[in-house]
């Protein structure tokens, strides 16, 4: 059991997609609670005026910056720093550097074990992509898309940002390779809480949608409370 919440993408600075995050700070329990923020797939490129830092700041958490491919720190400290939150939300970027970092400094590990230990799970774009056993990015070397085998904490392919029409080539791609799949619009969230799943729409709207590789990867908007009955009853 644990808790995931994969945001699609939005704005941060127009309160878009804020009540998506304090769905995230509920989830933790806690009413102040710790957030570790993994700017990887931006290569650790932040600042303290990062949209992500704000807005978990807004809904009211503290918020501690982790580094990975910082070589300088060693596997206890982020072993500590990541089983110390209460909230881990992992920013967007590049999807492919964010994996070969989470392995390399085992963190993809300590990420495990936080999901095990019900420690809240969250991400935007190829922060979201993370969790699943596989995501599309456009993250290859002329920026074209492929696919990238992720941690695998939550079962299929993820695509974000899927109302783009870059992205939305993903409806024709998912059967490219052999696992069902899930896409958010830019404002919308998948959410895996304890065994079940839900979706949620910012303040703009934005749906999330399924692929069912067993029916020749036929779309479904998960929105319709039918088809999200039927993602919940197969989705483990």
């Amino acid at each position: 059991m644990g808790k995931i919440v994969a945001i699609g993408g939005g704005y941060y600075g127009d309160g878009e997609i804020k009540n998506i995050f304090e769905k995230i700070k509920k989830l933790s329990g806690k009413e102040n609670p710790k957030a570790v923020f993994l700017p990887t797939a931006s290569f650790d490129n932040w600042s303290e005026d990062d949209g992500e830092i704000f807005m978990l700041k807004e809904v009211g958490c503290s918020v501690t910056t982790l580094c990975l491919s910082d070589e300088s720190l060693t596997v206890e400290y982020i072993k500590d720093t990541i089983l110390g939150a209460d909230i881990i939300y992992a920013g967007g970027g590049h999807l492919a550097f964010l994996m070969n970092t989470f392995k390399k400094s085992k963190a993809d590990i300590y990420l495990k074990e936080a999901f095990e230990q019900g420690i809240v799970l969250s991400g935007y774009s190829s922060g979201a992509m993370c969790w699943f056993e596989r995501g599309y990015d456009d993250c290859a070397e002329d920026h074209s898309f492929i696919f990238v085998d992720c941690i695998g904490i939550l079962p299929g392919c993820h695509c974000p940002h899927y109302e783009n029409e870059n992205w939305h080539k993903f409806s024709v791609r998912v059967a490219e390779q052999d696992l069902s799949a899930t896409a958010c619009d830019n404002g919308a969230a998948l959410i895996y809480e304890d065994g079940q799943w839900s979706t949620m729409q910012g303040n703009d709207g934005g749906e999330v949608w399924f692929f069912d590789k067993n029916q020749n990867f036929k779309e479904f908007c998960l929105s319709v409370k039918e088809n999200l009955a039927f993602f919940n009853s197969i989705a483990k």
